[in-house]
């Protein structure tokens, strides 16, 4: 079972869309800006229907934010407007919380932190870089990777687990790996802002074995150039 269309629901559909012992819920407020009361409550709604549809479910899959961690972020809207949901979902008596980071993929939601530095860079048009910023990216295929090996594993039940990279980047590296593989040169003002926090993955490195995902030295620029290589 399978609820939503956007990037984590295309791909999760290949594995998910079928099966109805696993109900995996990647439908909601996608801006993490969004501070619409309404956009909210639609999907506390949605997300209250779809717990009771899939009660039965061996695993009720939500996904949280890592941002909960960032201390420039965890009083925004979203958030807590995540946290919430987090809170409902807990209710579940099979529930898997998977928070995630930024994750990369095609996607058309120009909200998204490299799709947003894609389209400065090719435009040739400025912005601003918190220079004091720390980001952590993720290929959409290896979360996807990673959480079927935690769905597989019965014991990852009832509990709230963080799929990220081990690594996260100063926004100043990944911009330059933005314009190398754009072949632009960006244009922007850096501004004393910006934190970096920790984000914990310990506890998903089997999965990370089970899965073959390797986050190497280059990783940041692979995944850079998979989905924005040939964008332009």
């Amino acid at each position: 079972m399978l609820i939503g269309s956007g990037l984590l629901a295309q791909a999760f559909a290949p594995a998910f869309s079928h099966r109805e012992d696993v109900c995996i819920y990647a439908a909601g407020v996608s801006n993490s800006s969004c501070a619409d009361a309404h956009e909210f409550a639609r999907e506390r709604q949605r997300l209250a229907e779809a717990l009771q549809q899939a009660r039965h479910v061996d695993a009720f899959v939500y996904f949280g934010t890592c941002s909960v961690a960032d201390p420039e972020a965890r009083n925004t809207p979203y958030v807590r407007h995540k946290l919430a949901m987090e809170q409902l979902v807990s209710a579940h008596p099979r529930h898997l919380i998977l928070r995630l980071p930024q994750v990369a993929g095609k996607t058309p939601n120009p909200h998204t932190l490299l799709n947003f530095l894609y389209a400065r860079i090719s435009r040739s048009e400025a912005f601003q870089l918190w220079g004091k910023a720390k980001r952590n990216i993720i290929d959409v295929d290896d979360v996807a990777a990673i959480a079927r090996q935690l769905i597989a594993d019965n014991s990852a039940r009832n509990i709230t687990l963080n799929i990220a990279n081990p690594a996260s980047y100063p926004m100043t590296d990944i911009v330059s790996a933005m314009e190398r593989v754009v072949g632009k040169r960006a244009i922007y003002d850096v501004v004393e802002r910006g934190s970096e926090y920790p984000i914990d993955t310990g506890a998903i490195l089997p999965a990370l074995d089970k899965a073959a995902v390797k986050f190497g030295d280059d990783y940041l620029e692979q995944v850079i150039g998979k989905y924005y290589g040939n964008a332009s």
